[in-house]
Formats: C-alpha cells, sequence, structure tokens
C-alpha cells in the first residue's frame, strides 16, 4: 500500500508490544477520530567508556517474572550534564518492562530509565498534546512525524452522574442498584427503570438495571464523546458502575477502540482511564484550581463549586432522602435532580476544560494526565520535554535518604515587614510582576549553570544574605546575596523555560486588552494567559521541592535571597523619598501617599534599576485600609491580615475569617459586614450595630442552621484520628446515622446545646435541631470581629459607649 500523508489533532498516547516490538499507540482527532501505531524501541543511557559498547550488548537483565532479557543495540551519543558535554552509549531495549531490568544489571551510571515510554516519545518527538501533527502513514502504521502546528481543537464532552439505591446511607455496591443515570452531551437526558412523572420527555424508561446500563454504554457510543466528564467519577461513579456491571455479568465498555477502563494513582489522587477517550473528572481539578486561588470556594461539592463559579443550585434533595423517593414510585424530582447533576457537570466542564486543555499544551502533558496533575509534576513534565530538545540528561528521582536530606534542610524564605496595626488613609500597594520566575531569569539561576565548586565564591554561608546589595558579580558569573555563583555564558534550561512563558503571557496579556470578553478567542486566550502563569509561578518551589528531579539548595536559596534583597532596596529608597512603609511582604510594598504622581515617580526610578525582566507594578490605589493586631504580639501587626477599599468600591480582603472554611457563614457574614461599614462608611457606629444585632439574633434562635455549618475535610478515615475533634465526633455520628463519612468527606457540623464539650456538641448539619448560642457569640462573631473593633477603640472585654466603660457582653 501506498504511503499517505495525513494531518489530525493529537489527543493522547499509550503503548503496545507485539510480535517483539514495542509500538506507541496515537489517539489523533481529524474528521474521525482513530487509532494509529508507531514503532518505536526504548532505551536509556549510560554513562561508560565506548570501547565497553559491545559488552554493554551482553548484559543479562532479570525481570520479576524470572525471564532473562538483553538489550537489541546500541549507539554512541551526545548529551550535556551540567556544563559539560558528554559523550554516552544509548542502549535500546526491546520492550518498556526491560529497561529497568537491564538498568540493574549494568554496572555504570545510568541516565532517563524511568522516563514513562509514551511521555519519552512525545519528547523525542517534540510533540504538542491537543495540537496538530502531520504525519506519513502506512495502513495504520506511522512511518514519519513530519511537523507539529499548535491549533485549537474541537473536542465533543459528555457529562454524567449516577443515583445510587442508599437505605444505609452509603451504598453497598455489592447489594445497591445504580437507579438512575443522567447525561449532557450532544442530547442530554436521564436513563432509568421505573416510570417517570407526565412530562418528563427527557426520561427513558428501561425494563432492568442491567439494560439502563446497557442503555448507557450505547448513549456514550452515539455520542461518542473525546471527553467524558464526571464529578467525583474516579472516585465513585465509574468504579461503582463497574463493580454493578460485574455483579450482574453484564459488559461496561464505556471506550473505543477496544480500550477498557482502567483505574490509576497519580500521587494522592484517584484516576479511571478509559481507552480511546478522555475521562476528566472536575472534583481534583476543581480542588486544584481552588489551592492556587482560580476560584475562591472553601467547599468543593458539585453544590458549592457550582454556586461560586455559575451562580446556580442543584435541585435540593438530601442523599438520605434518594431511596426513599426511589421506594414511593414517584421519581419525578429525583429524575430533574439527577438530570441538573449533568447539567451542572457540563457547564463546569465547560469552564474549566479550556484551562485544562491550555495546561495540557503548554507542559507538553496528554490531557488526562494534565487533569490529575499538580502545578510540580506538570513543570517537572514542561523541563523535561526541554531538556530532551536540548540534549541535556534528564536528572533522576531522588531515593529516600536524599529525600529526607532534603526535608530537614529547609530554605530561608521571604522578607516580612509587619504593619502597625490601625485604619489608615491613601494606601498605594505596588508588587513585582512575577518576583521569583523575574529572579531565576534574570541572574540565570539553574543546577546546571551553578559554579562548580559548590556553588559558593567566597563568604556567606549556607541560607546567610552577605549584605543587602550582594556580592560583587565574580567574573563572568552572577553572584547571589547567599555566596552562590551563576555563569552568565549560557541560558540554563529552568531560566530558559522560564523566559519563554514570561514574554509569552506578556504577549497573550497584551491581546488580551483589545479582545472582546465575549467572545471565545478571549475565553481560550484568557485560558492560555492562566496556564502560563500557574506554571511560571511553581518553578521556584520545584527547585525547592524534595522529591523534584531539578532540586537544588543554592538554586532555591539564591531566589529568596535575591526577593529579600531587592524588596529591602525598594523599601529603603521608598523612605528615602519621604515614604512612609506601611507593609511588606515577599514581593509587595504597602506606601502611605499624599500624592499619586509621587508613587508613580518612585515607581518609575525603582524600575530603572532593576534587570530588565524585573519590574514593580502598581496594584492599586486604596482611599482606606485596615489593619489588624497579631494574636499575643501587642501593637505588631499580622502578617496577610487586612482589608483594603479601592476606588472602584470593592474591598480586597487577606487573610480574615471570612475567606477560611472552618468559621461559620454567620461568623463570616459578621465580618464581612462590619468591615463595609469601616472602610465605606466610615462608620464604627454601624459597625457597633451590626454586632449587636447579630448577637441578639443569635440569643433568640433566629439564625439558621445553614448559617451555623462549620466544614472540615476529614484527611484519613475517621476511625484512624488519636486527636479528639468536633468534626471526628460529627462523622461518628453521621456513620451511626448511616451517612457517609470517610476520608475526605467534608464535614459540616452545628454546634448544639447538648453535651459537656465542643466536640460532644458537634452534630452533623444533617441532623442538627438546635444550636449553642453562647458558642457562636464567643467563639464564632466576636472572635470574627474584635481584632478590627481593636483599632476603634473597643476590645473583647470592654469598649467606650455614652461616656462609661462597659463590658463587651453587658453591651449586648
Amino acid at each position: 500500500m501506498a504511503i499517505s500523508r495525513k494531518r489530525a489533532f493529537f489527543i493522547d498516547a499509550g503503548y503496545m508490544v507485539r510480535g517483539g516490538k514495542t509500538y506507541v499507540t496515537l489517539i489523533l482527532k481529524g474528521k474521525k477520530t482513530v487509532k494509529r501505531f508507531y514503532q518505536y524501541d526504548p532505551y536509556f543511557y549510560v554513562e561508560a567508556p565506548i570501547e565497553r559498547k559491545d559488552d554493554l550488548l551482553q548484559a543479562r537483565g532479570v525481570k520479576k517474572s524470572g525471564e532473562i532479557v538483553m538489550p537489541i543495540r546500541v549507539e554512541v551519543a551526545e548529551r550535556k550534564v551540567g556544563q559539560e558535554t558528554k559523550k554516552m552509549l544509548k542502549l535500546f531495549c526491546r520492550e518498556p518492562s526491560h529497561v529497568p531490568a537491564v538498568k540493574a544489571a549494568i554496572p555504570f551510571p545510568c541516565y532517563e530509565y524511568n522516563i514513562p515510554f509514551s511521555r519519552r516519545f512525545i519528547f523525542d518527538m517534540g510533540l504538542t498534546p491537543l495540537s496538530v501533527i502531520r504525519y506519513e502513514r502506512e495502513k495504520r502504521v506511522i512511518k514519519r512525524i513530519i511537523g507539529v502546528q499548535q491549533e485549537d481543537p474541537k473536542l465533543s464532552v459528555m457529562s454524567f452522574d449516577i443515583e445510587t439505591y442508599n437505605p444505609q446511607g452509603a451504598p453497598r455496591e455489592e447489594k445497591d442498584p445504580v437507579v438512575m443515570i443522567s447525561y449532557s452531551g450532544k442530547k442530554k437526558g436521564v436513563i432509568t427503570y421505573k416510570k417517570a412523572a407526565e412530562g418528563q420527555g427527557f426520561v427513558e424508561t428501561m425494563k432492568s438495571e442491567e439494560r439502563m446500563l446497557e442503555r448507557f454504554c450505547e448513549i456514550v457510543a452515539e455520542e461518542d464523546p473525546d471527553v467524558l466528564v464526571g464529578y467525583n467519577s474516579a472516585n465513585f461513579d465509574l468504579p461503582y458502575l463497574a463493580a454493578r456491571s460485574n455483579a450482574l455479568g453484564i459488559r461496561l465498555y464505556l471506550g473505543r477502540f477496544g480500550g477498557q477502563m482502567k483505574e490509576v494513582k497519580k500521587g494522592l489522587i484517584n484516576g479511571v482511564r478509559i481507552g480511546g477517550r478522555v475521562h476528566f473528572d472536575l472534583y481534583p481539578a476543581v480542588k486544584f484550581f481552588g489551592f492556587i486561588g482560580i476560584i475562591k470556594t472553601q467547599k468543593f461539592t458539585l453544590d458549592a463549586v457550582a454556586e461560586d463559579v455559575l451562580k446556580q443550585k442543584k435541585v435540593k434533595i438530601k442523599k438520605e432522602e434518594i431511596w426513599q423517593m426511589w421506594d414511593s414510585d414517584d421519581i419525578g424530582k429525583l429524575c430533574e435532580y439527577s438530570l441538573v447533576d449533568a447539567e451542572l457537570t457540563s457547564a463546569l466542564a465547560s469552564r474549566f476544560l479550556p484551562l485544562e486543555a491550555e495546561l495540557s499544551g503548554v507542559a507538553k502533558m496528554p490531557l488526562f494526565d494534565t487533569t490529575l496533575s499538580t502545578s510540580g509534576q506538570l513543570v517537572e513534565n514542561l523541563l523535561m520535554f526541554h531538556a530532551t530538545e536540548r540534549g541535556e540528561i534528564i536528572p533522576s528521582r531522588p531515593g529516600g535518604d536524599a529525600i529526607m536530606e532534603r526535608v530537614n534542610a529547609p530554605i530561608q524564605g521571604a522578607y516580612v515587614k509587619l504593619p502597625e496595626p490601625g485604619i489608615y488613609e491613601n494606601v498605594a500597594v505596588l508588587d513585582f510582576r512575577g518576583l521569583y520566575p523575574s529572579i531565576i531569569v534574570s541572574y540565570n539561576i539553574d543546577p546546571g549553570t551553578l559554579a562548580e565548586d559548590g556553588g559558593r565564591a567566597g563568604g556567606g554561608g549556607p541560607g546567610q544574605d552577605t549584605g543587602a546589595s550582594g556580592k560583587p558579580e565574580a567574573a563572568g558569573h552572577f553572584v547571589s546575596p547567599t555566596g552562590a555563583a551563576f555563569t552568565k555564558s549560557g541560558m540554563g534550561l529552568i531560566p530558559f523555560v522560564l523566559n519563554y512563558l514570561i514574554d509569552k503571557r506578556m504577549e497573550l496579556k497584551k491581546q488580551l486588552k483589545v479582545l472582546d470578553k465575549s467572545g471565545d478567542a478571549y475565553v481560550r486566550m484568557e485560558a492560555r494567559s492562566h496556564a502560563l502563569k500557574i506554571l511560571a509561578n511553581s518553578f521556584y518551589g520545584y527547585m525547592g521541592y524534595a522529591r523534584s528531579r531539578w532540586y537544588s539548595r543554592p538554586c532555591a536559596e539564591s531566589v529568596t535571597a535575591w526577593g529579600r534583597k531587592h524588596i529591602m532596596e525598594t523599601i529603603a529608597t521608598a523612605e528615602g523619598k519621604g515614604f512612609s512603609v506601611l507593609y511588606s511582604d515577599t514581593d509587595s510594598v504597602f506606601l502611605l501617599y499624599k500624592n499619586k504622581q509621587d508613587v508613580l515617580d518612585f515607581m518609575n526610578e525603582v524600575n530603572k534599576a532593576l534587570p530588565e525582566k524585573m519590574e514593580l507594578e502598581l496594584e492599586g490605589f486604596y482611599p482606606r485600609g485596615v489593619f489588624v493586631s497579631k494574636k499575643g504580639a501587642g501593637e505588631r501587626g499580622a502578617k496577610k491580615k487586612y482589608a483594603l477599599l479601592g476606588e472602584d468600591g470593592r474591598i480586597k480582603i487577606r487573610g480574615f475569617e471570612l475567606v477560611r472554611r472552618d468559621w461559620s457563614s454567620v461568623a463570616k457574614d459578621t465580618q464581612r459586614k462590619v468591615l463595609e461599614a469601616i472602610l465605606k462608611e466610615g462608620s464604627k457606629e454601624k459597625a457597633v450595630r451590626i454586632i449587636r444585632e447579630i448577637v441578639a439574633d443569635l440569643q433568640s434562635g433566629k439564625v439558621p442552621l445553614e448559617k451555623l455549618a462549620i466544614s472540615t475535610q476529614l484527611n484519613k478515615d475517621p476511625t484512624k484520628y488519636e486527636i479528639v475533634s468536633p468534626e471526628l465526633f460529627a462523622a461518628k455520628k453521621m456513620i451511626a446515622a448511616g451517612l457517609v463519612a470517610e476520608k475526605g468527606t467534608v464535614i459540616s457540623y452545628v454546634v448544639g446545646k447538648a453535651g459537656k464539650s465542643i466536640s460532644e456538641k458537634a452534630m452533623p448539619l444533617e441532623l442538627a435541631k438546635d444550636y449553642d448560642p453562647d458558642y457562636y457569640i464567643n467563639n464564632q462573631v466576636l472572635p470574627a470581629v474584635m481584632k478590627i473593633m481593636k483599632e476603634l477603640g473597643y476590645d473583647e472585654y470592654s469598649m467606650k459607649f455614652g461616656g462609661k466603660q462597659k463590658s463587651l457582653e453587658h453591651f449586648f
């Protein structure tokens, strides 16, 4: 058959072994989605004398199965290690599982023997997931990849959700059936096996649970989505569907090309790979986006995330009511509830899938793997891609002893100037744009550019600054305040990658300013900008992460040392210009000003003296701000705990209880209202009135239980906790009532009246009947507001009112 040329979007890669040869399997999307094969031999590098080349071919490794394996060929290759280029031997094996066995039989240093094989192929071929590849093929085998071109793929998406029978609270997969499955894609609907209410045309009724499961597989095949989306589907929906299918003796097939479901684990995150499709579980993704601040929700249930992101809510049904509704045969509301879950999942996917797709493209990692990855894992993958591109050896992962040594050697952090607590007028906030990334690029900080004497250029012990201005630059080197020296000749791998990310994001930000915010181009470009920012801001942490391939203590501590140097020099310059520096933390400076132009002139002067990649930016002018004292710190202000009123009337809040999950809504809402009264209206009288009214409502029992709930996530199984806590007591009460309470569950509890200790009084929100007003007044509302009220002349024990000193309790 003649060789033909094709182009298609590259979706995913795996591998298979057939006839003693290893083939990379590529999922490609053109006019239709296909599976293609590329014969490719796995390999690793050996640092051995070239004359030992033939000897290495005789190396005999033993697999765990007892099979004896040998290399199939050897080549000479040049690779760069640090600043030195070395000749190495590239040893090829028949299949990926042979690599570790052969490596164990080699008496020389070995490299790149633990790179996932499909990822190895992506690196070597310079592929970018979700971009177009042009290739030549003969039948289904790719003979040559010609090129890669960035385009935006049109991925088809289908979401789904299941409801289970749960008379015991937690459904039992061996006994309790799936009662309905909802989906939303090109079409949307609910499949079940009981008659729905009149007018619910979206419901399709099957004769049995078995037929319902089979019909769901048929619908997935008919819709043929590239991406199958669920919410917590890797932990619950898919494993439950698989278990029920096994129990009923039927085949559950949701993939393409004969691909089966396979459970995978990536660190602490569970995933389910569906052959031929991308499975996107939104739950770990939204937790990741919450951690890095893209979304603000403090709870990660579907309902909470949908309300925060989409401003939509689920149909209200308690989980323990599902089995009762099913048994009643009146399943109309349950069908509506199930469909809304699938629709909300679909709507959330439309928000987060573009960002995941951009992260996939930027990090050079297939989309499925991206959705399960931490920012550090994305950074590592990107560095491995570019190390291959630059002909550099990819460092090995560290072992146990090295990890412990790194963990026990923490790196000195950022400089912080604490504020004097109080209420201030006219605050200007300036911060360094991408401080740590710009420092890494400006000073070429990389393990490969570090001076060969261990990074020291004389003076300055580990972690110690040598002075605000650092040491004079050694010839041909940047010398950090710690004494570490980095060569100026040849950009290191990490600065090289970061430089590209920074420049690309700056280019995108300029383009975003002129685009229509409602258009598709803006949405894609904004997602790309977010992806670049997420990765760029993760490089410093990755260099100091104990399990990093590119860990370097001299590098990481030099980044923070240069950060301290630049922020302290900026403070000194500001004070020299007559500004009062109210507060400074890591990369930001808060100035009290009289004239805005003076602030802008100061900023421009600082920027003239900075390296090219570094820039001090104006974050904003704030007419009024409140800074509170640190607990037990006397007159010292708290770090990262302030509220600022912007010129647009919005309030910027950092560190107060209202942004924490472990405080009740009543405490957060009261704190927000008090801050608004002080910052927007300048009225301490209104602030006092707000506190008095909510305390009165609490004492009279008027506050709804939902506003009193305190939420905490269980980090391990409730039976394995050694410390007694309110959430543990609440979890045990949930289990006793047949409700789900396991590792990862977010427990929402109310402190009730019955019990001696707070822990004993903790009652799950689902079971709570009353609340303890004294607890919420003295342990929630007053602690949330009194640090603010202190700056107005009040404290927790007394406040001046009507010319008399009265205790706070008396006042209320």
